[in-house]
């Protein structure tokens, strides 16, 4: 009878299963090497998303300064977008650029030629 025990005490540490720590290391470089390939191509993208909204938010602009231009008989003008709110545009615009804080526009002989990032035409133009 202590003859079985024995045995079966020796079975039930043979069936133990699990990973080694070299398994384990291995699992997370692979791991590792994923995040490092995937975080940047991430980070890129949303750059790249937040400059086609400032695009697209820059046309939106560009048409409601010519509205406004066209009911102020003005041709031309130039002014911070904040001002196109809520009369031409429904809310005030943001920029999604993390480093920038407003838009502004510039209409001459009725068409818009432009909108800026900051408080004046300094800076590439995003309707180009």
């Amino acid at each position: 009878m202590i003859l079985y025990i024995v045995r079966s005490i020796k079975r039930v540490g043979r069936y133990k299963r699990g990973f080694t720590l070299v398994e384990l290391m291995a699992v997370l470089a692979v791991l590792a090497i994923i995040v490092a390939i995937a975080v940047p191509r991430f980070t890129a993208t949303i750059k790249v998303a937040k400059e086609k909204a400032d695009k697209v938010t820059a046309q939106m602009i560009a048409r409601a300064a010519e509205q406004y231009c066209m009911d102020n008989d003005d041709e031309d003008h130039a002014d911070s977008a904040d001002s196109l709110a809520p009369d031409y545009l429904k809310e005030k615009p943001e920029p999604q650029a993390d480093d920038k804080n407003s838009f502004y526009y510039e209409v001459k002989k009725g068409v818009c030629t432009g909108v800026y990032y900051g408080d004046s035409a300094n800076g590439s133009n995003l309707l180009d």
